[in-house]
């Protein structure tokens, strides 16, 4: 049977064992390769060109890295934060903005006549497809994930943006339904096209065997770059105004710019000994990780619908999170974890200690959060189920329709 065909569209996607740019891109198109041929054009890095993950390649995803500057020079997009925070940190950078601009259209468009339907990431990446769809005459399904959504709020450049994916899309997909409604009420005339697909958790994380602490300790994990956004700044304060701090450890996962002064913050508030900054991890140790912890923290400032608060569910730990739109439907004040406001560290300090000083509490916390993640979340399974209804639907009207992905 023919599989549909897909060309995917994204600024962040993984080209090499360990890196975490994307990984939740590639984990929905794993799952959809059972079902679709895959094509995926994202940015080249600087690490390796064209170098692909074995599991793509027998799942039978291809990777098409666009080189849009010498190699040295590629760690525009894949890196920390992306794009945005990519010119943040290096401002000359701009530069490199239109011929990667460019290089991305020009590839979607060179491929788009082989495709069935185009997959979109992101606001910039759907105003793109969309232009290649119509002169090509294939139909675009674009995905929002938060941050442009966000932005648009503050950006006329990016609510041009927005506004451009929107129009060219027949169907719109959000990762949450806080943001579905808030897109809705944006753009009334599509609200029919806008949907919501939740992100899942990997099975692996469902399988975790919680293990016990050793010792009375309260083991906390946190996951992010080490950017500002993810407000790491925040959780070091907490921690250093916490009653109990003498009794907790923080392992942060993830790499970025800022860790040089977080860790000078640690030291300056003299918690040094309470952090641990352990890297970036590849996707397959998270489990390890979530194992191995008593509570997670998401500290961030903005997010959209977070997939390690999702994989932090799934592996039952109670979750305490800043109180932000794509967290309030998963993380239950009292129920699934604690919620706080947004940049308040002494409302985290007293969730950690709450946590660290109440141990059944918590552990009723944490079953309660692996129930709602079986019940409510689900798997990657699942939500490639959900986009393959949905790329259905732009088949259809075309004279093409199909009951799944497969003929």
């Amino acid at each position: 049977m023919k599989k549909m065909r897909v060309l995917a569209l994204t600024t962040s996607y993984p080209l090499y064992p360990g890196s975490s740019a994307g990984v939740f891109v590639q984990n929905l198109y794993r799952r959809l390769s059972v079902e679709c041929a895959i094509d995926v054009i994202c940015p080249g890095d600087s690490k390796r060109m064209e170098a692909t993950f074995d599991d793509d390649a027998a799942a039978g995803i291809r990777v098409h890295a666009v080189r849009y500057a010498p190699r040295a020079w590629r760690a525009l997009a894949q890196g920390a934060g992306g794009v945005v925070t990519g010119l943040r940190r290096a401002p000359w950078q701009i530069a490199l903005l239109p011929g990667l601009l460019l290089g991305l259209f020009w590839r979607c468009l060179s491929r788009a006549g082989d495709a069935d339907v185009i997959h979109a990431n992101w606001a910039i990446c759907g105003a793109m497809a969309g232009i290649a769809g119509r002169l090509r005459r294939r139909p675009v399904i674009t995905t929002l994930r938060g941050s442009d959504v966000a932005r648009a709020t503050r950006s006329w450049l990016d609510r041009a943006t927005l506004g451009l994916a929107v129009r060219n899309s027949r169907v719109v997909i959000c990762v949450s339904e806080a943001m579905a409604e808030r897109l809705r009420a944006l753009f009334p005339h599509r609200a029919a096209d806008i949907h919501a697909c939740l992100n899942g958790a990997d099975e692996a994380f469902f399988q975790i065997d919680r293990k016990a602490s050793d010792g009375t300790g309260l083991r906390v994990l946190a996951v992010g770059n080490l950017i500002h956004l993810k407000g790491f700044d925040v959780l070091i304060e907490a921690v250093a105004r916490a009653r109990h701090r003498e009794h907790m450890h923080v392992s942060i996962v993830g790499s970025g710019p800022e860790r040089e002064p977080l860790l000078a913050l640690a030291a300056s508030r003299g918690v040094s000994s309470c952090f641990t900054f352990v890297g970036a991890v590849p996707a397959t140790d998270m489990p390890k990780y979530v194992s191995e912890a008593d509570v997670f923290v998401l500290s961030s400032r903005s997010e959209g619908r977070p997939n390690v608060v999702v994989e932090a569910l799934a592996g039952g730990l109670p979750v305490i999170s800043t109180d932000l739109e794509g967290v309030q439907g998963m993380v239950g004040n009292g129920d699934t974890g604690w919620l706080v406001a947004v940049d308040d560290p002494d409302a985290l300090a007293v969730a950690l200690d709450q946590a660290a000083a109440d141990r059944v509490e918590l552990r009723r916390r944490g079953d309660r959060a692996r129930a709602f993640a079986r019940t409510r979340i689900g798997m990657w399974t699942d939500t490639a189920r959900c986009y393959e209804a949905l790329f259905q639907t732009v088949l259809t009207p075309g004279g093409r329709p199909r009951s799944s992905c497969a003929e």
